[in-house]
C-alpha cells in the first residue's frame, strides 16, 4: 500500500470500517492504482468491494480494457460488473458532447450497481487542476473554480490529493500493471488540449502551475462554503412557497441576490438547462422593474413580476372551468364546495361565508370566470367599476385572475370569491330575507 494513499485517505475521512463501495476501474493508471490500494486495505477495513467497468464503445481497444479489469478481479476475488454503450450515438441523441455524455452514462451505469454503495472514482489532482482552467475556458463563478470536490453526493473521490507523476510512479517502482488509453494522448477532447498543450505551455510561464491552480481551488473552495452558508441564511427569508419576495430581495447585494435565484433554479429547473447568467441576470432585473413584466427563460419556462412578487413557472394549459348554475343546498364546483342555504352554515371548517339580500337577486344563480367588459360595484361603493382596475386595486396576481370564481346572478355580479360581495345585495334596515353563500375548499 502506498503510504501518500492511506495519508490522503485518513485525511479526508471518507471511508469508514465496514463500508460498502464501488470503485470505478477503466483499467488506466489512476484507477488501477484506487484498485490496487483498496485491495491493500480491504481486509482490515473490512470493506465490501465491487468494481464497474464501462466500455464507450469507441475504441477498438476497449475490449482489450474490459477484459483487463475482468481479469484483474477474477485474481482478486472481486466481483466486476462490466455494460458496453455506445457513447457517440448517446450525444448524437441527446444533442451532448461526447465528453459530456460519457459523463453521464459513467455515473448512470455507477448507480445502477450501487444501491446503498459508495461509489469511488479515480480523479486525482492533475483533474482538479484541469477542470479549474476548463471551467474559466467555458465561464464560470467561484463554485466552478473549486473544480472537482472530494466528495459529491454519493461519489467519493479518495485521490483528488494526488498527483498524476506520483500514482505513475508508485505503479512503476511496485510494477503494477495497467493499461494505457491510446486516445488520452490525441488532442480529440477539450481535456486532452488542455492537458496536453494548455499546462505544457503555461509550465513555461510558471513550472508550478499545477500547484497554483490547486490553490486556487482550495481558496475557491472555502469561500464557496462561506457563500453557501449566507445564501442558505436569506434564501429561507427571500424564497417563499413559489416565488422570491421582491421587498426580501432588494435588501441584499447584487451577489447573494444572484446566488440566491441560481439555487432557486438549480433546485426547481435543473432539468430545463435554463441556468444561465443572462438568465440570472433577466430574473435579477425583474425586482426592479414593473409589475406584469414577463420574461422568457428558454423552452416553456418565464419569468414573472406580480407587485411584489417575482414567480418562475411553467407554461401550461388548463381545462377551462365551467359556469356552473347554483342551487340551495350543496354544490360543488371547478371553483370550490359552494352551500347555499337560507338561515344556517354548513360547516365549520375554514371557509368563505357571506350574508346577502335575497330579494335583491335577480334570476338564478350561476358560478364562473371573469368575462370581458365585467363591472362589479365592491361594497361601500357608489359605483361600478372594472373588474380588470378592482383586481388590480387588490394586487391580484394577473394569472389568478382567471381562475378566480364569480358568482353572478342573471343581471351583475353578486360576490367574487375570497373578496367582497356587491353593494347591490349587501343586506341593510329593509332586509327581509337572507341568503348565506358558504365557500370551502377554494380553487384558484
Amino acid at each position: 500500500m502506498d503510504k501518500l494513499f492511506y495519508e490522503n485517505l485518513k485525511k479526508l475521512n471518507i471511508i469508514k470500517k465496514g463500508d460498502k463501495l464501488t470503485l470505478a476501474v477503466s483499467g488506466g493508471a489512476d484507477s488501477m492504482y484506487l484498485f490496487y490500494n483498496f485491495m491493500d486495505i480491504k481486509d482490515d477495513f473490512d470493506l465490501d468491494i465491487i468494481v464497474c467497468h464501462l466500455n464507450h464503445g469507441i475504441r477498438k481497444t476497449a475490449k482489450r480494457d474490459e477484459d483487463f479489469v475482468k481479469n484483474i478481479c477474477e485474481s482478486y476475488k472481486i466481483k466486476c460488473i462490466t455494460k458496453t454503450v455506445n457513447m457517440d450515438e448517446y450525444a448524437r441523441k441527446n444533442k451532448l458532447s461526447s465528453e459530456e455524455a460519457g459523463r453521464i452514462l459513467r455515473y448512470s451505469f455507477f448507480r445502477e450497481n450501487s444501491k446503498n454503495r459508495k461509489i469511488l472514482t479515480a480523479h486525482n489532482a492533475n483533474d482538479r487542476a484541469e477542470t479549474v482552467l476548463f471551467n474559466i475556458i467555458r465561464g464560470t463563478g467561484i463554485s466552478g473554480l473549486v473544480g472537482i470536490s472530494e466528495v459529491k453526493d454519493d461519489i467519493f473521490r479518495p485521490l483528488i490529493e494526488i498527483k498524476r507523476r506520483e500514482i505513475e510512479d508508485y505503479l512503476h517502482k511496485n510494477n503494477l500493471a495497467y493499461v494505457d488509453d491510446e486516445t488520452n494522448f490525441e488532442e480529440i477532447y477539450t481535456r486532452n488540449k488542455i492537458r496536453l498543450s494548455l499546462i505544457p505551455y503555461l509550465s513555461k510561464l510558471n513550472p508550478n502551475i499545477i500547484d497554483s491552480l490547486l490553490r486556487l481551488s482550495e481558496n475557491a473552495s472555502d469561500a464557496d462554503d462561506f457563500i453557501r452558508e449566507i445564501v442558505e441564511e436569506n434564501y429561507k427569508k427571500s424564497v417563499k412557497e413559489n416565488y422570491f419576495a421582491v421587498d426580501e430581495i432588494i435588501k441584499l447585494h447584487k451577489f447573494l441576490s444572484c446566488e440566491i435565484i441560481k439555487k432557486y433554479l438549480a433546485e426547481n429547473f435543473y432539468a430545463e438547462n435554463i441556468l444561465s447568467r443572462d438568465n440570472i441576470l433577466s430574473i435579477y432585473n425583474l425586482f426592479f422593474g414593473k409589475s406584469g413584466k414577463v420574461i422568457q427563460l428558454g423552452g416553456n419556462i418565464s419569468a414573472r413580476r406580480s407587485y411584489d412578487k417575482v414567480f418562475i413557472e411553467r407554461e401550461k394549459t388548463e381545462r377551462e372551468k365551467r359556469d356552473v348554475e347554483l342551487n340551495l343546498g350543496m354544490n360543488k364546483t371547478d371553483f370550490g364546495e359552494i352551500f347555499i342555504s337560507r338561515d344556517e352554515i354548513n360547516s365549520k371548517s375554514p371557509s368563505f361565508i357571506k350574508n346577502i339580500d335575497c330579494d335583491k337577486i335577480k334570476g338564478k344563480l350561476y358560478i364562473r370566470t371573469r368575462q370581458s367588459g365585467d363591472r362589479f360595484k365592491p361594497l361601500g361603493m357608489k359605483n361600478n367599476k372594472k373588474l380588470k382596475d378592482y383586481f388590480i386595486d387588490r394586487k391580484v396576481d394577473r394569472l389568478k385572475r382567471d381562475k378566480i370564481g364569480i358568482i353572478c346572478d342573471e343581471e351583475k355580479i353578486i360576490y367574487i370569491i375570497g373578496m367582497d360581495i356587491s353593494e347591490d345585495v349587501k343586506i341593510d334596515e329593509n332586509t327581509l330575507n337572507k341568503l348565506i353563500l358558504e365557500v370551502k375548499n377554494v380553487r384558484y
